[in-house]
């Protein structure tokens, strides 16, 4: 059975011959298309990626190392954005035993490194020699396929912890910015085809960014961006098996620096003291100001001697000049000496003249408090600020001393007696 020859398929030497009115219409249009080509305005497209992104890397640690860090409690985000000299002098630890030298995290990388903006938080621009959009939308709207009036997309690489064998440990460390991730222009001689364009991007453990564009097959050299840091994730993984694995998650090591504990209420805050005429008596925690380099309100530490901040388990005294300090009025070396809190409201009716604790008003249905003695709804709060004169006076007034039967009070109440006791 032989094909017709006005039919398809056509073998290569069966297709049919152009008439001559057909050869002139083909001839026709292709001059017509090298016509506009001559007749268009060589342009400059500038292509422009905005949004959320940063710089992302993937390499693999060794068991020993990972051991080491969790037996030694190692802070990945301190280590990536710290020095050498403050991991080994002040934190004792061995770099060779690190997944990363100090400050070099990107270097840990082996699997993959890529910077660009993310796929699901960014904005595509073109722009005109004139400046005139041509085309803007949101990354994760652009379905791709190089049709239909969009970009076409391209996986360049793809790593994920799972694709390593069990055992293996994987480091992930990621710096998160904000801003411009790519520039780029194109140089046409012919109108511009979005569909010509196509942006390409790495996949590392389930985060696309894109890193590269081309157009018509050809490269667009990205002339850079301006980003800012926002945060950093540092984190490593054992691989048990494709879809699961163990996360590195080290408890905060106790490097023995003394507790903070609670600051102090206002009723039992001693006045702030001239620290040139005054020194603490005890150590521990107190409210200082100091100046160095500008004036500093915060919490220090004094060690019998002079105030300072740990850090890594090492004291630095403060760099400059104490000007004043404050802590408790009373001896915080057991807390059964804590004086009995005094009253901390009193009635806004002066003919009521009821005074006490905001625990013993009455609340309603609607969260307002009410005076226990006539019901009233407002009320002035009792002010024990030692540096001001009604602070001081209100002290003088209301405050007690402590009371050792009060304290033994304390005590009992907070062991209460099991039924062994009771039997004795």
């Amino acid at each position: 059975m032989t094909t017709p020859m006005a039919q398809w398929p056509f073998s290569p030497g069966e297709a049919p011959a152009l008439t001559a009115e057909e050869l002139e219409a083909h001839t026709l249009a292709e001059q017509q298309k090298l016509i506009e080509v001559l007749k268009f305005t060589p342009r400059t497209y500038k292509i422009s990626m905005w949004g959320y992104g940063g710089e992302k890397v993937m390499g693999t640690v060794t068991r020993e190392i990972y051991d080491y860090c969790l037996e030694n409690c190692v802070d990945l985000s301190e280590i990536a954005w710290g020095d050498e000299d403050t991991a080994q002098e002040e934190m004792g630890l061995d770099l060779d035993m690190l997944p990363f030298p100090p400050g070099s995290w990107y270097e840990c990388d082996d699997m993959a490194h890529t910077n660009g903006v993310s796929r699901n938080a960014g904005t595509l621009q073109i722009e005109d020699e004139n400046g005139n959009v041509v085309f803007e939308k949101s990354l994760d709207s652009i379905v791709g396929g190089g049709c239909d009036g969009e970009p076409d997309w391209s996986c360049n690489d793809e790593t994920w912890i799972g694709s390593k064998p069990a055992g293996t440990v994987v480091f992930i460390g990621t710096s998160n910015e904000k801003g411009t991730f790519f520039e780029g222009e194109i140089e046409l001689t012919q109108p511009f085809n979005i569909e010509k364009l196509t942006l390409g991007y790495d996949e590392i453990d389930g985060e696309e960014l894109i890193n590269s564009v081309t157009y018509d097959g050809e490269d667009i050299d990205n002339f850079g961006g301006s980003t800012d840091g926002k945060s950093s994730d540092f984190g490593m993984y054992v691989v048990i098996d494709s879809n699961t694995w163990e996360t590195y998650n080290p408890e905060e090591k106790d490097w023995g620096h003394p507790p903070y504990g609670t600051s102090p209420s206002t009723w039992e805050k001693s006045e702030t003291f001239k620290f040139s005429k005054v020194k603490p008596t005890l150590p521990g925690y107190y409210s200082c100001t100091w100046k160095h380099f500008g004036t500093t309100y915060g919490s220090a530490y004094w060690d019998g001697t002079q105030f300072g901040e740990w850090e890594h388990g090492k004291f630095n005294p403060i760099a400059g000049e104490v000007v004043s300090w404050s802590g408790y009025n009373w001896d915080t070396s057991s807390w059964v000496n804590q004086p009995p809190e005094p009253v901390d409201a009193q009635c806004s009716d002066k003919k009521c003249g009821w005074t006490g604790m905001r625990s013993d008003m009455r609340e309603d249905d609607d969260y307002n408090s009410h005076c226990p003695s006539c019901d009233g709804t407002e009320f002035e709060w009792i002010d024990y600020d030692p540096d001001t004169k009604e602070g001081r006076a209100n002290r003088k007034k209301y405050c007690k001393e402590w009371d050792p039967v009060g304290s033994l009070d304390k005590i009992i109440k907070a062991f209460p007696a099991t039924e062994l006791d009771k039997n004795v």
